[in-house]
């Protein structure tokens, strides 16, 4: 489903964000991607939605090249980033302005009523918390049907419980879609609550070290004795992530 093949950006600066990086995502598969500050997360996340153009390297959904926006992928940021002069309905649908009209009411209230939020079709964003406005955020993205979800830290703003929520709301709606996700996190959890693999990247530049297979069953116990095996395990991995780290970069 999504291809990326020896992808590399390279900025003007000279800064080298990521380097040779290559992945395939099968049709429906959860990865997530982790590593420190630096290794070029977010930079893959923007090249993978056309936002930015890469130096070297090609990304391919359904054998399409992305080279700018498509409709094929969806972004979500770490942020709602909701327009406050729209009502929640309208930034759901913000998105279809090419629909028919009575298509788009359609989608707009599955998608609301998905995200649990269909008694809030005509509140404004400043009346929701921050679960419920990362909740229409979800609903925005996915109303378009993508094939491929990428998320950008998605629930890193949000306290613990609220996190906890939305990651396994995220589960139960991505259970019935399945869309592809790249899920780009610093959190552990998140990543061996959501994924079916973890990529661990180095930087400097954002390299993969290595990928990890995540066989606990879903819905997993967070608080079960896999669980924090397997977070044992991953942490380890990401701390020798950590020690390729350039001389100056530990002591900045």
């Amino acid at each position: 489903m999504l291809a990326i093949e020896n992808l590399s950006k390279t900025y003007p600066n000279g800064a080298h964000a990521l380097e040779r990086f290559s992945l395939n995502v099968d049709r429906g598969e959860i990865v997530a991607v982790i590593g420190g500050s630096g290794c070029g997360k977010s930079t893959l996340l923007r090249l993978i939605a056309g936002l930015e153009t890469a130096s070297q390297g090609t990304v391919t959904v359904a054998g399409q090249p992305i080279r700018a926006p498509h409709p094929l992928v969806n972004l979500i940021f770490q942020e709602p980033r909701l327009l406050p002069w729209l009502t929640v309905a309208e930034n759901v649908g913000f998105g279809l302005a090419d629909a028919e009209i009575d298509a788009r009411g359609e989608l707009i209230e599955g998608g609301l009523r998905r995200v649990g939020l269909s008694d809030y079709a005509n509140r404004w964003p400043k009346e929701l918390s921050g679960g419920q406005a990362q909740r229409v955020a979800i609903a925005r993205a996915l109303v378009t049907r993508p094939q491929v979800l990428l998320l950008d830290e998605p629930f890193s703003a949000l306290d613990a419980f609220t996190r906890a929520d939305l990651q396994d709301h995220l589960l139960e709606i991505w259970a019935t879609a399945r869309p592809t996700m790249l899920l780009v996190t610093h959190d552990i959890d998140e990543a061996l609550v959501l994924a079916d693999r973890v990529v661990v990247m180095q930087p400097w530049p954002g390299r993969i070290l290595r990928t990890i297979d995540i066989d606990l069953p879903r819905r997993r116990d967070r608080g079960s004795e896999e669980f924090a095996a397997a977070r044992h395990d991953l942490l380890l991995v990401l701390n020798d992530s950590l020690r390729h780290r350039p001389a100056y970069a530990r002591t900045a």
